[in-house]
């Protein structure tokens, strides 16, 4: 069995312990039947709006025909993510990370052991990339991805949107800036403007049931005295701020009652490193989202590649690994590669609110 065959290697992908993700897995969840394409192109169907009502009607007429509700179908170029490692004979003469000080491992034995983890580092990578597309797509009904080059400074900017037009449907623009200490039906009050994002959404007959804030917006709702005093306030039922670490980065802080419905807030204080070394939030901060579970899918394109057997091939799947090696100069290289697009299942199935701390 050779380790280093395409095949093989996405075999062993699927068997690593995946990098841990939640608002992929949570808001765009993946059909391998129907969401991994075998092409380059994805297709993304989403249905519009459905919120009319049944109309009264004659006897002597009869019923009244409808239409069926539409939906649209878009051939999306989805974004291209391509890493590898280069091995080199000085990284297998020396001693690998956790290996004891007197093993007897081999150069060759060194280099098997370092493929599992040089995928499991480059799947992680991608993973990471993921959860940031995944809040980018709803906090802007869309998103911007940005493929890079060897230069820093030449880059192509490839935009993707999942509405018509210049004005974003699902975005809220807050009155005033968020701050302590205003009574809640006036502008400024996070409360009030949550409500009135929740009814954008659900006026256009989709589900409310996830309120997600970035982490400066957690510690301020957190920090806010009139929680405290709602909460304490007995002749209602607000609900209950409950701390839960969900994952590493996501934490549940309850859930709250916002004018009738109860939403569970989720704290999103995770980051990763971009290729500048800045540390980056996955959620942008001053951001919030009304959303709920399961409202889009993750789709992915097919990767072309040339292999170890010099011809082109075309791999589906939501990981493409690929190991090439050159006699001069000695080197061996594995990569892996994702091409990933995240659509929502309906016409906008999300509300978002952006720079809460510098509104007007």
């Amino acid at each position: 069995m050779n380790i280093y065959d395409t095949l093989y290697m996405l075999a062993a992908l699927e068997e690593l312990t995946p990098e841990p993700t939640w608002f992929k897995r949570r808001y765009f969840p993946t059909d391998l039947a129907l969401d991994v394409f075998g092409t380059s192109k994805v297709l993304a169907d989403y249905k519009e709006g459905n919120h009319k009502a049944a109309p009264f009607v004659l006897p002597r007429v009869g019923p009244l025909p409808v239409g069926r509700s539409g939906f649209s179908t878009y051939e999306l170029e989805p974004g291209n993510i391509a890493i590898s490692k280069p091995l080199t004979i000085d990284q297998l003469n020396k001693r690998g990370f956790g290996e004891s000080l007197f093993s007897t491992a081999t150069p060759e034995m060194r280099a098997r052991m370092l493929l599992m983890g040089d995928l499991s580092d480059l799947s992680a990578r991608v993973t990471r990339r993921e959860e940031w597309l995944a809040c980018e797509t709803m906090l802007n009904n869309g998103c911007v991805m940005r493929h890079q080059t060897d230069d820093p400074e030449i880059y192509e900017d490839i935009p993707v949107q999942f509405y018509d037009g210049t004005n974003n449907p699902a975005l809220f623009t807050p009155a005033a800036k968020w701050t302590h200490g205003k009574d809640e039906h006036t502008p400024g009050n996070w409360y009030w403007d949550v409500i009135h994002m929740i009814k954008m959404l659900t006026h256009r007959g989709k589900p409310a049931t996830d309120l997600v804030v970035s982490n400066d917006v957690g510690n301020f709702l957190m920090e806010d005295p009139w929680i405290q005093y709602m909460m304490d306030n007995r002749r209602a039922d607000y609900g209950a701020i409950n701390p839960e670490e969900l994952t590493e980065y996501v934490i549940s802080l309850g859930r709250f009652n916002f004018g009738g419905r109860k939403l569970e807030i989720f704290v999103n204080d995770g980051t990763f490193e971009d290729q500048t070394g800045k540390d980056t939030p996955f959620l942008a901060e001053g951001s919030a989202l009304v959303t709920a579970p399961n409202c889009g899918k993750g789709l992915y394109g097919a990767v072309t590649q040339k292999e170890m057997d010099n011809k082109w091939h075309t791999r589906a799947g939501m990981r493409v690994p690929n190991y090439l090696s050159t006699i001069k100069p000695p080197v061996d290289e594995t990569s892996v590669s994702s091409r990933p697009l995240f659509a929502p299942k309906t016409t906008s199935p999300w509300t978002s609110a952006k720079n809460v701390f510098d509104a007007a």
